[in-house]
């Protein structure tokens, strides 16, 4: 790097490159996470210690997915931005890495549907169909017909709200990569701060309504209320080097981490969804830490295996669906063995989606921040 690249890489507050880390190991692991807790409340069974409506589990999977998103996607932008490419190329990026699998996805899922006989020919003229499968089509895929209701938990896949919150937030960036270039790093997480704060007290205010508020709904599925977790990647991204790394620190950041997550459970869902973003902050230390601080042998991990962790946090909901629609008196094993098995199909799964429809997506890429 230049003389010059280095003082705009100050000025602008440009992510430096690191060499290994395990980002993709933690996502992975907040994936299973994710399986394990979903597994564990829609099918009644436990886990090791962790059994139906017990806090004892690591609940904040999709934190830490945001988490390492907003610091990834920062870098990647920053980087397009920097090579001089249009803005159409960070798009395309983005567009490969999201879309491909959700689409084939969409596809095996309506067939599956059909071969068990949840849907018939004629519902695929339906306009519940259309909508759901539009939808998802679009990468909104938050619309859940009662044409389902008769499947699992009546939702075909509940956890993928978060993708119009990612894709909202890849909307996002370009704005605060040019920010970052005019003014400064500062100003730029400033600004996108004062923006998160709101949208987390407007989502906290909208909870508090009597019922199911659709205020509430529509919130809940932007990037809005979740907007921080993101920016503390991206502040992480920038500052990581200049910041205290030592084990003593992450050890404070843990203690803080678990004290709020506790004080979350004694509390409405208000207090929860501030108090959780209060949280994100030692949660963001822990998550850079353990990236750049994990033991070397699982550094390249997941370039050996693959990364699962997007195919298993789309699979695992259907596959769980499955189960609860089979009934319990048709599940070969129960308890621990079952969430295991859910894990093991899931993992299968993400396999296949890496390595027949993620991976070759993203050979299409025409530049990567990985491999700066």
């Amino acid at each position: 790097m230049t003389t010059i690249a280095r003082s705009a890489e100050r000025r602008t507050g440009s992510p430096q490159q690191q060499g290994g880390n395990c980002f993709d190991l933690l996502r992975l692991l907040a994936a299973l996470a994710v399986v394990v807790q979903h597994a564990v409340e829609h099918t009644g069974s436990s886990f090791l210690w962790y059994e139906p409506g017990s806090a004892r589990w690591f609940g904040d999977g999709v934190a830490v997915f945001f988490i390492i998103s907003g610091g990834l996607v920062f870098s990647s932008a920053f980087r397009c931005q920097q090579s001089g490419r249009g803005w159409t190329e960070y798009f395309r990026n983005r567009l490969l890495r999201v879309a491909p699998a959700i689409h084939v996805y969409l596809l095996v899922a309506t067939a599956a549907l059909l071969l068990i006989g949840v849907i018939g020919v004629r519902s695929l003229a339906d306009t519940r169909f259309a909508g759901w499968f539009g939808s998802t089509l679009l990468l909104v895929p938050v619309y859940h017909p009662s044409l389902f209701s008769d499947f699992g938990t009546g939702v075909i896949n509940g956890s993928l709200w978060t993708i119009p919150a990612e894709i909202g937030f890849y909307m996002i960036v370009p704005v605060l990569v040019l920010v970052t270039v005019r003014r400064s790093f500062r100003a730029m997480m400033c600004c996108a701060a004062l923006v998160a704060v709101t949208g987390c007290g407007l989502y906290a205010w909208s909870l508090s309504l009597a019922g199911e508020h659709r205020i509430a709904q529509l919130l809940g599925v932007s990037t809005l209320p979740w907007l921080g977790y993101f920016l503390l990647g991206v502040m992480w991204s920038r500052l990581w080097q200049r910041a205290p790394r030592s084990g003593a620190v992450a050890l404070a950041a843990l203690c803080g981490y678990l004290a709020l997550t506790w004080a979350q459970h004694l509390t409405g869902p208000s207090g929860r969804v501030v108090l959780g973003m209060l949280a994100g902050v030692p949660l963001s230390y822990l998550v850079f830490w353990l990236a750049y601080r994990g033991p070397a042998a699982f550094h390249g991990l997941t370039a050996r295996i693959g990364d699962l962790s997007f195919g298993a946090y789309i699979w695992h909901m259907p596959l769980v669906n499955f189960f609860i629609w089979l009934g319990r008196d048709h599940w070969p094993v129960r308890g621990t063995a079952l969430v295991v098995l859910m894990l093991a199909l899931t993992l299968a799964c993400a396999a296949a989606s890496w390595h027949l429809v993620e991976k070759p997506a993203l050979r299409l890429k025409r530049y990567s921040a990985r491999a700066a």
